[in-house]
């Protein structure tokens, strides 16, 4: 369970600091990853999200140190970093995962924190490595969180992920949106949270009483290349402009539908998920809110389906995984989750069948794709934390 998979890590993060380090940590944190549940290819639009922090975790142990910083990952393909000074950070120059730590020192001296320290820290993860559950958003918000404790600087948590968004943005140089650092800093535990993009509104809804989350992973790697997103996201502008609106998130069914004739049919197809997802969005936080688990079944799979025609992001692995997930005893829907063309799906399962789901779905999927899958169960928790402080 959550306290379980965190205790594990947080013991590791602590003997990492004393072999590589000595003594204790001053301050331990935590900052989970996250699987979205639905609401995919929206937020560049505008439109809404519905992540869930998941029980799986980045744990930083850390002390206060004269410089430079020194990093050390666990992770044997990560490993020690190069150090670096944080009171003398450019961009872009800090190479490798630490640069997302750099990055993060970096923003607060540019938000006028002048006394960001450099610390000796350890870093330990349980959070799977692509499989689009988002580990570096949870790295940002470790260390914001760590930068936080020993500063001192009272920030709240959605400072936090604001400034982690940045700092992939500015420092690391990939154009993310917001969900990932969001879903990372506020989640709440057995609820998935409604995020708009724009307004940055949080609804926490509570996942239905018997449910789990069941990370169903291709192990395909993710192929959605740069051109292949910014060409959607050209579609999706052209359609937002020809529909009059700035942005996809204004734009209806009838907007589109009395649009057709003089839209580009690909167009037109990437716009109709759009607009669908947003509504689907809105649906499944009225489902969760009525306990509906049935409904967001349906939602998820409807999900899926525009995805693969009309936004054309799925792949075979994917659509195999979804048919199998789908099939198998006790699911209450699945779809594929993340950018696409790889990775994983994300499928609502009712906690007495995960045992018979796992098995089935992944002899099935073996049978069909040729290939082994890999089966996560998960469990929604709290956002980013100190988890211990000698402060």
């Amino acid at each position: 369970m959550a306290l379980d998979s965190l205790s594990s890590v947080v013991e590791q993060a602590k003997s990492g600091f004393a072999e590589h380090f000595g003594g204790s940590p001053e301050v331990v944190v935590a900052a989970p990853g996250r699987v979205n549940l639905i609401g995919e290819h929206t937020d560049y639009n505008g439109g809404y999200v519905f992540p869930a922090a998941i029980d799986r975790f980045v744990v930083v142990a850390s002390r206060r140190t004269q410089g430079p910083s020194r990093l050390v990952s666990l992770e044997p393909s990560a490993g020690e970093a190069e150090p670096f000074l944080a009171a003398d950070l450019y961009r872009r120059e800090v190479r490798g995962w630490a640069a997302y730590a750099a990055g993060v020192a970096w923003v607060l001296q540019q938000e006028g924190f002048e006394d960001v320290p450099d610390v000796e820290a350890v870093v330990a993860s349980n959070v799977p490595m692509g499989s689009g559950v988002s580990s570096s958003a949870a790295l940002e918000l470790a260390f914001g969180k760590l930068y936080d404790a020993l500063g001192r600087y009272q920030l709240s948590n959605r400072e936090l992920a604001l400034y982690g968004q940045r700092c992939e943005n500015r420092f690391v140089g990939v154009n993310c949106g917001i969900m990932d650092q969001m879903a990372s800093a506020m989640g709440v535990a057995d609820s998935a949270i409604f995020l708009d993009t724009v307004t940055l509104e949080i609804d926490p809804c509570p996942l239905p009483q018997g449910i789990s989350i069941v990370l169903c992973d291709t192990r395909k790697p993710r192929q959605l290349s740069t051109s292949q997103y910014n060409e959607r996201r050209t579609q999706c502008e052209a359609a937002a402009k020809a529909l009059g609106v700035e942005l996809l998130r204004h734009a209806t069914l009838e907007m589109l539908e009395s649009a057709q004739e003089s839209l580009d049919p690909v167009v037109f197809r990437r716009a109709w998920h759009v607009v669908t997802e947003n509504a689907r969005c809105l649906e499944f936080r009225e489902a969760l809110k009525a306990g509906d688990a049935d409904l967001c079944g349906w939602l998820l799979r409807d999900s899926h389906l525009t995805l693969r025609d009309d936004y054309e992001v799925s792949c075979r692995e994917l659509n195999v995984m979804s048919e199998a997930a789908n099939a198998a005893p006790g699911c209450i829907g699945a779809r594929m989750t993340g950018a696409g063309f790889g990775g994983a799906c994300v499928a609502l399962v009712r906690t007495e069948a995960l045992g018979d789901f796992v098995n089935k779905a992944s002899a099935e999927y073996v049978k069909r794709a040729g290939r082994e899958g890999a089966f996560l169960v998960c469990r929604a928790v709290d956002g980013a934390r100190v988890v211990e402080s000698s402060l």
